[in-house]
């Protein structure tokens, strides 16, 4: 009998672990500013968990000199240089990252943001906790197309219907459910994921290592 798939945690990036929102919109808006146009909060709200691509043809088509490619490095450039000036924990998640590297559950990044933010996240988070990372340099669709779930789901080893998905935007949640896995709602700013949640958050602080491992533990194992 072939043995059941472990049980595991994916967590997105920004907003979810780590405050970089901020750090997105005054990067967009500076590119904005800089060429005589205007990025508005109604701009950035509707970018959020969406692919970069979007925002940068919103910006090119206001005006923004260069290619899709080249807007979006000068952005994330700017995030990178943040991140490296000080990461931006979101209360809870570098605890919880710990416990549940130390009880010794699967975990992996997930994001649609690049591979380079993606790495300086891992390398600044618990040693061995994120062992997995898949970002918008991994995927030919980004969230929220479920594709950079599946390709975690299928790189970590887990099955999806006994694992969990930390998101914080309506485009990440439609990916990990479109995974298959159940999601927890961090809704700090989006009220509505739009899809099924199993649980509602207001952050990483209101969740326990033993919240999870119980949640994992509660479905039962399907066998591939």
């Amino acid at each position: 009998m072939t043995l059941p798939l472990p049980a595991g945690v994916l967590f997105d990036m920004d907003g979810t672990l780590v405050d970089t929102e901020p750090h997105w919109q005054a990067a967009q808006k500076a590119l904005a500013e800089n060429n005589g146009t205007e990025w508005t909060q109604a701009d950035f709200e509707a970018s959020i968990g969406r692919p970069m691509e979007r925002w940068a043809q919103i910006l090119s088509a206001r005006g923004v000199p260069g290619s899709i490619e080249q807007i979006i490095d000068h952005a994330v450039s700017f995030v990178s240089e943040m991140m490296r000036a000080d990461m931006p924990w979101l209360p809870g998640a570098y605890e919880l990252l710990t416990r549940l590297a130390a009880a010794g559950v699967p975990c992996g990044l997930v994001t649609n943001n690049a591979g380079v933010n993606a790495r300086l996240l891992a390398e600044a988070a618990p040693a061995g906790s994120l062992q997995v990372l898949v970002s918008a340099d991994d995927v030919t669709s980004p969230k929220p197309h479920p594709e950079p779930y599946l390709t975690a789901i299928t790189r970590l080893g887990i099955d999806p219907a006994r694992s969990i998905a930390f998101e914080d935007s309506s485009s990440g949640a439609m990916s990990a459910h479109g995974a298959g896995l159940n999601v927890w709602f961090i809704n700090s700013h989006t009220a509505d994921p739009g899809v099924p949640t199993s649980r509602m958050i207001g952050s990483p602080a209101e969740v326990t290592a033993d919240d999870v491992r119980a949640a994992l533990n509660e479905a039962p194992a399907h066998h591939p």
